[in-house]
């Protein structure tokens, strides 16, 4: 196999195809995506603290939305609502700018949401008004979000789903309070994994077997993950799949406490771990309520 048809096999035909990830393009992503992490590290180690992490929290909700906007034009439902929100739902499907393609998916959304962050860190740096940060932040989000507003649907799955989260998130705390760890990072981090392992096991395996929408109109849901879609070939495995999301934040919370002595790195990792699990929960859950 040439340089080229590897790099379409496994990067380019995924995107084209919509058929998620496989394990060469998964790998070459976390790679990548830790790298770009680690520059951003070495450049604001000291800015890592709990509010750095609250004021990067609205990006994360911006990139997972973007995601599913692009969703929603692919899918052909945000098409059905062009005249909802005084025609500003048309007025963005027009534009094509949200088109799916490489901007909107992986590994482009990444990047694009990167490039926002570092633009709107470079901003505030300027005007010196770090809390102008999360405020740049939530203005580019909410707009995102209210275009998606006129399609949401699946109002009872999404209870079904914060349910699940929520016992999972009070058990996991629970655990973590067994080992004297209580800090507002930790409680995100195993939130963020509890909601992408919720979401991921609601869509899959609740709706898809309860909703009129997978069993008569076809429209059901997939794991784009190579782990995820692993488990989800077995009776169970999304249960598996989410009990394996809450022991791993965990597992992560407690190392990052007992052995990550420097605040900085404590909170750079608690970052990571949030985002890995917020960004593809936020996007599944809002895929789920859109019903895209």
């Amino acid at each position: 196999m040439g340089f080229e048809n590897f790099i379409e096999q496994y990067f380019i035909r995924p995107i084209v195809d919509y058929s998620g990830y496989n394990l060469v393009n998964t790998l070459t992503y976390a790679v990548i995506a830790l790298v770009a992490a680690y520059i951003l590290f070495t450049w604001l180690r000291k800015r890592f603290t709990k509010q750095f992490i609250l004021y990067l929290v609205p990006f994360i909700l911006l990139g997972s939305t973007v995601r599913v906007i692009a969703d929603s034009i692919y899918m052909g439902v945000a098409q059905q609502h062009t005249n909802d929100l005084f025609g500003f739902v048309g007025l963005i499907v027009n534009s094509h700018f949200y088109d799916y393609g490489f901007l909107t998916v992986t590994p482009g959304i990444y990047v694009m949401t990167a490039a926002v962050v570092i633009l709107s860190i470079l901003i505030s740096e300027f005007l010196k008004k770090p809390k102008l940060l999360p405020v740049i932040g939530l203005v580019l989000f909410i707009p995102h979000f209210l275009f998606l507003v006129p399609m949401f649907t699946n109002y009872l799955f999404i209870l079904i789903l914060l349910l699940i989260t929520g016992i999972a998130t009070i058990i996991a705390s629970l655990v973590l309070a067994k080992f004297k760890i209580s800090s507002l990072q930790s409680k995100m981090a195993v939130f963020a994994h509890s909601l992408d392992g919720s979401a991921t096991l609601t869509a899959i395996t609740i709706f898809n077997s309860l909703s009129s929408d997978c069993s008569q109109k076809g429209l059901c849901y997939q794991e784009e993950h190579v782990f995820g879609g692993f488990l989800a070939g077995f009776d169970y495995g999304l249960v598996i799949f989410l009990l394996i999301k809450v022991a791993f934040s965990i597992l992560a919370c407690y190392v990052i406490e007992k052995e990550l002595k420097n605040e900085n790195s404590r909170n750079f990792v608690y970052l990571l771990i949030i985002t890995f699990g917020l960004a593809p929960g936020i996007r599944d859950a809002l895929r789920l309520l859109a019903g895209t």
